[in-house]
């Protein structure tokens, strides 16, 4: 990409209209009547604080405060219909009467319900959107679900609660964080991590890949220090139609988190404590040195102290946490410390126009050591058999060896901040304004320092220091409108249309010095021997869309959109593109046809189909010509590095999801249920170009590759009582992954090892592995022959979760989250680590005569596994044992 300088000058008309727009107040009263009253759990009693209380005829409405209550005033005479919806509760209507100078009171109770029709979603769609009109999937995420949920981390929030998101961990180490993928891989070159937005702004969901520091995989990952505690609710689709309007880096999904804001009321106070151990599980270690002198029991606590209150016309919450976690190798290994400052507002500025506010800064701190796969880590180190027992090894070689190890020091600090400002206009009636204005700032600084004292151990007889940082910035500038048409006849129509445009700055340094003169130094004033190296990079994307609702009978709703998208990632020669979308949702339910008989049992249900399109843009610099110096015959040489290429584009995913969403015994049950089938055309390969040209390989859009599945999931309320509540959640999909071609270019290795590659070849999945089998003699005899084959997949073919939810007398609660993964398989790193080393176990693995390579399926294995990933109680003390202070611990 090219070095491009803002004109900021371009956006000054925008800006200006921004700010006369947030400061205009408009003052008006149609009417002196007053509805008042509260909202309750019809069940449980509770009061419902942040239920939407609205007026639609006359689009007047508020939220209820802390205390479950609400107020609307300026309503002239007449009669009205009130409607009330709560996330999680089934949407309700009451009908009120209002007199002038006079005050009406409703009393509302509402049920819990696992179905969500009529809940308000704004992903996918650009505007806010009822469920029961989308084309395709939405899913979401409540604040009861997330205040439960005992993670630190949104890769582990997510994981198990949304059906067909996979999030696999690199390592356990502090800092880093599971890589998420949503029905399946689409590229071999780019990352499958989705999209991520904070109140409208797009944040950093990268792994600082090279900032890795040669320490085995560990890299640090922006998704840990997104910190669940602020969290209100979080919307995410998997790619496919509803990800169209998010342009040329959405093919993975979208997740769409929004914070919290506050509700009316007096100041209510909330300390929260969180205490906890992490005992490591030692089925699977061989040496009890290990187990007796390297592992311990680790330790976590966290203290959070929050307040919202606020009145009708402004609302808040802030927010500090502190949380500790002690590593769970000795010397405190693998610990984090963590603080935290959240502040978000809500203000009505006049009746037709709205700000929010929301800021967030965190600084993380870590400690951690090699990743498992390197002998010189402490784990691992003493697993591989070489310092065992049974070799020789004596308990004073192993403390000795492990006192070295424990000097190597990793270390990671982080520093991010983020604040976006939301600004909403109706400056006519059915005409819908919002401006998003944001930064995300992100820096972090890794170090690895080995002293003199143990450089030899490590390979550097000098001892050495490593030191990466990476400093990262995104503004997002975006706007998003929408137009209700007057309805004719049974038609009614809503216009959205949106404009859109991120800048990313991704700043880079290495440094490394080696050969320390003075024991106990840890900076590079005193090393011999100092390099460094740089990288900058800056990205600009940007789009525009335009989408048309149209509802018939308010039963059936068909989506037309289509997203124009521009990337400087692109080659020069591709100009704009676009990604269309077609869907239909039809409400048969509610149609009078529908027969009394199947509404006994299903009395609500949605089938729903659509087709769209999304893209995933190139890697950076790809498309640009680049060139290398060389030595050659003691003189400087100058190369080819990347040939580039002027027609480079983003690899585009085409999707088709078909499904229904039903509602069963008095929606009481809940079924979604969807098919997907999604094909990345343009994928890119390395293509051969002609050998006369002097490139040799180019990066082209050539490929094909396929995902395919099914995604199912049941939400049932088993038992709904004044003492005790019980819902049950089951999730189910499967998932098929093929490169379909090559366009010409040939199979080549992935990631993986050299004597077990992963492979992308045409017919299999992205990443098989190939492995060579022992092949016997016509007598049965093995006499060093092999074949080579392609077999397996490392993405599980069918997945899921099972999830509870017990409350008793409203005050204590238990939630257990297990899940499950079939078909996929694993390299056994652990077992050919020992086989280098001898051990007899390992060895055996092998067929007689033949070694690691020659029979390299002995280190595949099948990866199935069921877990029991969370299990948590939680007891709230009643608020009438202290007053306006909420205290949770867990």
């Amino acid at each position: 990409m090219r070095n491009k300088t803002t004109n900021f000058r371009v956006f000054r008309p925008i800006i200006a209209f921004y700010l006369i727009m947030t400061f205009s107040i408009v003052v008006f009263a149609e009417g002196s009547g007053v509805i008042k009253g509260s909202v309750k759990d019809a069940i449980t009693k509770e009061k419902l604080p942040g239920a939407s209380v609205s007026i639609p005829l006359v689009k007047n409405g508020c939220m209820t405060d802390i205390k479950g209550q609400f107020r609307i005033e300026h309503l002239a005479a007449g009669n009205y219909e009130v409607l009330v919806s709560y996330i999680g509760y089934k949407e309700s209507k009451y009908q009120v009467a209002v007199k002038e100078n006079e005050v009406s009171t409703l009393s509302i109770e509402i049920y819990e319900s696992p179905v969500q029709m009529n809940d308000i979603v704004i992903t996918g769609q650009g505007v806010a959107t009822e469920k029961r009109k989308l084309t395709s999937t939405v899913e979401k995420l409540n604040a009861q679900e997330i205040q439960t949920a005992p993670v630190q981390s949104l890769d582990q929030l997510l994981q198990g609660r949304v059906t067909g998101l996979s999030s696999f961990s690199s390592s356990g180490m502090p800092g880093t964080a599971g890589r998420m993928s949503t029905r399946g891989v689409k590229s071999v070159l780019s990352k499958s991590t989705p999209v991520v937005y904070v109140d409208g702004i797009r944040v950093d969901n990268q792994e600082a890949f090279r900032l890795a520091l040669q320490t085995g995989g560990a890299e640090t990952s922006s998704l840990a220090d997104l910190v669940v505690g602020e969290i209100d609710h979080i919307e995410v689709i998997k790619g496919g139609a509803s990800s169209t309007l998010y342009g040329s880096d959405a093919a993975n999904g979208v997740i769409q988190i929004f914070t919290k804001k506050g509700v009316p009321g007096s100041a209510k106070w909330k300390f929260s404590s969180t205490a906890g151990w992490d005992a490591p599980y030692t089925k699977f270690i061989n040496e009890q040195f290990v187990k007796d002198k390297v592992l311990r029991v680790g330790g976590y606590q966290s203290y959070g102290l929050a307040v919202e209150g606020g009145t009708a016309d402004f609302t808040y919450n802030l927010s500090g946490k502190t949380a500790v976690q002690h590593g769970i190798l000795v010397q405190d290994v693998g610990s984090q410390k963590m603080y935290n400052l959240n502040g978000g507002f809500r203000a009505i500025l006049s009746p037709i126009s709205n700000l929010e506010l929301s800021t967030s800064f965190t600084n993380t701190q870590n400690r951690r050591t090699n990743n498992n796969n390197l002998p010189s880590a402490p784990y691992s180190g003493f697993e591989d058999y070489s310092r065992s027992d049974a070799n020789g090894y004596t308990e004073e070689q192993r403390e000795a060896d492990l006192a070295l190890m424990l000097t190597n020091k990793i270390t990671d600090k982080i520093n991010r901040f983020r604040t976006a400002v939301n600004y909403d206009i109706t400056p006519l009636e059915n005409f819908v304004n919002k401006f998003t204005f944001g930064i995300d700032y992100r820096k972090n600084e890794e170090r690895q320092f080995v002293p003199k004292s143990s450089g030899e151990f490590f390979g550097q007889e000098g001892g050495y220091l490593n030191r990466a940082d990476r400093e990262y910035m995104t503004i997002t500038m975006a706007y998003a409108g929408s137009y209700k048409l007057p309805k004719i006849g049974e038609f009614d129509q809503l216009l959205a249309f949106g404009a859109q445009g991120f800048r990313v700055e991704d700043r880079e340094e290495t440094a490394s010095g080696t050969n320390y003169g003075i024991p106990g130094t840890d900076d590079f004033d005193n090393a011999s021997i100092i390099t460094a190296a740089e990288s900058n990079r800056q990205l600009f994307s940007g789009g525009f869309y335009a989408s048309d609702q149209v509802g018939l009978r308010d039963k059936i709703f068909i989506d037309f959109g289509v997203r124009v998208d521009g990337n400087s990632a692109f080659g020069k020669d591709v100009g704009l593109l676009a990604y269309p979308k077609v869907g239909i949702a039809y409400n048969i339910s509610e149609d009078d046809f529908y027969p009394a008989q199947l509404r006994m049992f299903v009395n609500t249900l949605k089938l729903r189909s659509s087709w769209g399109q999304t893209g995933n843009f190139p890697p950076p610099f790809m498309r640009d010509r680049t060139y290398s110096a060389t030595s050659y015959i003691k003189q400087s040489a100058l190369g080819f590095n990347n040939p580039g290429n002027d027609n480079l584009k983003p690899e585009k995913t085409t999707s088709i999801d078909i499904g229904f969403d039903a509602g069963l015994l008095n929606d009481r049950v809940s079924v979604e249920f969807n098919y997907f089938n999604q094909s990345t055309k343009d994928a890119l390969f390395l293509v051969p170009r002609d050998p006369a040209s002097g490139f040799g390989m180019q990066n082209t859009n050539v490929g094909e590759i396929s995902n395919k599945g099914i995604e199912l999931a049941v939400n049932a309320q088993l038992l709904q009582s004044s003492d005790i509540s019980f819902d049950v959640k089951f999730t189910y999909t499967t998932l098929e992954n093929k490169v379909v071609s090559l366009g010409g270019a040939a199979p080549f290795d992935g990631a993986g090892f050299v004597f077990l590659p992963s492979r992308i070849e045409e017919g299999h999945p992205i990443g098989t592995f190939r492995v060579n089998v022992p092949v016997a003699d016509a007598d049965g005899v093995y006499r060093g022959k092999y074949t080579t084959q392609l077999m397996g997949t490392p993405y599980p073919k069918q997945q899921g979760s099972l999830s509870i939810n017990m409350t008793l007398f409203n005050n204590l609660t238990l939630t257990a989250l297990a899940e499950y993964a079939f078909g996929h398989q694993v390299v056994n790193l652990k077992k050919t680590l020992r086989y280098f080393n001898g051990a007899p176990d390992a060895v055996a693995a092998v067929v007689d005569g033949y070694n690691f390579q020659t029979d390299s399926k002995a280190w595949l294995e099948d990866a199935d596994w069921i877990k029991l990933r969370e299990i948590t109680l939680t007891y709230r003390l009643p608020e009438s044992y202290i007053k306006g202070l909420t205290l949770n611990a867990s």
